[in-house]
């Protein structure tokens, strides 16, 4: 029989005489950004601050085995861990397609009755067309009410799986103009990741040729002096945005497989005063504290904007400035200074003081 020729990478034993699988049980699912896979694939008993932070998560019991499942974030393959209480993957198995493995897992029982209708209608659009039929109506071939149903069960237990809601409902009764979903969405508090920014400006005019520097060079403005630059970079940064962007920021463009996708709601990039000097900041919605890991990946992620990602095309875009005529900013350089500093807004605190005083009248 022809087939398309498979590829995958996977590990084979030499004489391997038999194969004895132990029951797994996955207990958490954690991504490898950059070069984390990559050193955990080729340095398995290296220390592993992912392994030491959820040591706790894996053991054996009996024939099971409770493991971490690492995913290379920019890839399909996937690395097994039982840690036996180790800093480091003392037991543990390569994956191949290992992402495959966990959105199957995800897909709820409506979406797999809901795929075995979807194919069975295109099953008979294909009987009809070697009739002699070429034209379908997707309306009728739904056919009766049941499949809509489905389709909306299907939709809320896909809700219902997410950890940014606090509470899903659905309640379809047929009625035209009526709300099929009841969806709450869990409350959200500020988070803040501040870096420094790299300004520089287009050279002014000088009066002779020889002070004049080279054509292309730029000058370096220090974020202390550029602090009144604030409302004409966020004005540019606001129509650099796109369209996609309006309710999630950057997120939009995040790994939708990584729980740090649902805690973290939006993230929208900006710039802001910050004791005394202008500092690159990526605000965030999120509904609950992420854990050191999911820090390290999410910080590892914004890193790779801010170097490779949107900074780097945003940083080629003129920016006129009253004070320093047309500038370009970066929210990346390649010093050993360059950092990432996360910040916690008390949203409660914020929510009291505005509450306070308002007119005389306390609220």
């Amino acid at each position: 029989m022809l087939m398309k020729k498979i590829t995958f990478n996977a590990l084979l034993n030499h004489k391997a005489r038999n194969y004895k699988p132990m029951q797994i049980e996955v207990e958490k699912v954690i991504l490898l950004y950059g070069k984390r896979f990559e050193q955990m694939k080729n340095h398995p008993l290296d220390d592993c601050p992912e392994i030491i932070e959820n040591r706790d998560l894996m053991c054996m019991e009996g024939n099971t085995a409770h493991c971490i499942l690492f995913l290379d974030a920019n890839g399909s393959d996937g690395i097994l861990v039982e840690a036996e209480g180790a800093d480091y993957a003392r037991k543990s198995q390569f994956i191949p397609n290992a992402r495959a493995i966990v959105e199957a897992n995800d897909i709820t029982a409506g979406e797999r009755q809901l795929h075995a209708e979807l194919k069975a209608m295109a099953d008979r659009i294909a009987e009809l067309a070697h009739t002699g039929q070429k034209h379908f109506i997707f309306e009728d071939m739904l056919g009766d009410e049941d499949l809509r149903v489905l389709m909306i069960r299907t939709v809320a237990e896909m809700l219902d799986r997410r950890e940014d809601l606090a509470e899903v409902r659905d309640h379809y009764l047929g009625i035209a103009g009526q709300a099929d979903f009841t969806v709450t969405a869990k409350p959200t508090q500020e988070m803040k990741l501040y870096c420094p920014l790299e300004i520089q400006a287009e050279p002014q005019i000088y009066e002779t040729d020889w002070d004049a520097p080279y054509e292309d060079d730029l000058e370096v403005i220090p974020s202390s002096c550029a602090y009144g630059c604030e409302d004409e970079i966020n004005e540019a940064i606001e129509k650099y945005s796109e369209p996609e962007e309006k309710h999630r920021g950057l997120m939009v463009y995040y790994d939708a497989n990584s729980p740090v996708n649902e805690k973290v709601v939006s993230a929208f990039p900006s710039v802001e005063v910050r004791n005394g000097e202008l500092v690159g900041v990526l605000t965030c919605q999120i509904t609950e504290p992420l854990t050191d890991s999911e820090m390290g990946e999410f910080q590892d992620w914004w890193s790779g904007q801010a170097s490779d990602g949107w900074s780097e095309s945003f940083e080629q875009r003129e920016i006129k400035t009253d004070a320093f005529g047309t500038i370009y900013v970066s929210f990346w350089n390649s010093s050993d200074s360059w950092h990432i500093e996360a910040e916690m807004t008390d949203t409660a605190d914020i929510e009291e003081e505005e509450s306070l005083d308002m007119g005389g009248i306390s609220m």
